[in-house]
């Protein structure tokens, strides 16, 4: 009788252990999935980290699943309005938020103070629409080719309403010299509904490609708003030709735009 029982106690010992080792196996192999699984999770994601206009100072990361595209509140700061992120410290080219990320992205956040601008801006360029035949690259700059200032006291909206042709070319200054030119490089975009409307037509020497002239593609009617911030003019002081009495020709701007529709033939 008591050789049974202590077999018995015996068998249900080694059950006891067989079901710890067991127990403590599953715990070790739970661990090891969910650690698997973590890590995969952080492989399938890329971080987007978000920096002040001085490209030093961090607003923020964001983890983003890769394919996917960037969105996120837009950063404040006290008398400032966020224009838009930019993907280089020197805000020279604007971030693309519908093209998905694949990889790990530092974004810079371009804040701009309001200033009233006092200029006018006219369309210089030429062609053989009636208003760039005018114009003859800048020598005629009248009313037919000035932009209108519309009345807003927080924001700096120049609009102009055209037909143009294929094979113009364009830009818009504030005079005849092309002082202040925006062109190619300020377009927002130049497509619409999978139409390609402009392209880069180069400009003189080495000059930035915000100053190439703009190319018409596609016959017809446009409307162009051209957004000003002249407190965040800069200039090229580092060109060869720059000079105090001329500088308004070495003018850059990183927040400027130009935005069209396209109104038809």
């Amino acid at each position: 009788m008591k050789r049974k029982q202590v077999v018995t106690f015996i068998l249900m010992a080694c059950m006891a252990v067989g079901s710890l080792a067991m127990t403590g196996c599953g715990s070790k192999g739970e661990a090891a999935d969910k650690t698997q699984k973590t890590e995969q999770a952080k492989s399938d994601e890329v971080k987007v980290t978000m920096y002040d206009t001085d490209g030093k100072t961090e607003l923020g990361t964001v983890n983003v699943k890769k394919g996917e595209t960037f969105t996120a509140e837009d950063p404040k700061k006290d008398g400032y309005t966020f224009v838009g992120w930019y993907v280089t410290p020197e805000l020279s080219r604007t971030f693309d938020a519908t093209k998905p990320l694949e990889q790990d992205t530092s974004l810079y956040a371009g804040f701009s103070k309001y200033q009233e601008d006092k200029r006018d801006f006219y369309i210089v360029g030429s062609g053989t629409s009636d208003v760039l035949k005018e114009s003859n690259w800048g020598a005629v700059v009248g009313d037919a080719q000035k932009l209108k200032k519309e009345d807003n006291k927080e924001a700096n909206v120049y609009t102009i309403t055209l037909d143009l042709k294929a094979g113009d070319q364009f830009q818009f200054a504030m005079d005849g010299s092309w002082g202040d030119q925006r062109g190619y490089g300020y377009l927002c975009s130049t497509e619409q509904d999978g139409t390609e409307y402009f392209k880069n037509s180069g400009s003189l020497g080495d000059a930035s490609v915000k100053k190439s002239n703009i190319e018409v593609a596609v016959d017809g009617n446009y409307t162009f708003t051209l957004t000003t911030h002249p407190a965040d003019d800069t200039y090229d002081t580092e060109d060869e030709h720059y000079s105090e009495d001329k500088k308004e020709n070495f003018n850059l701007n990183p927040y400027d735009t130009i935005n069209f529709v396209y109104n038809g033939k």
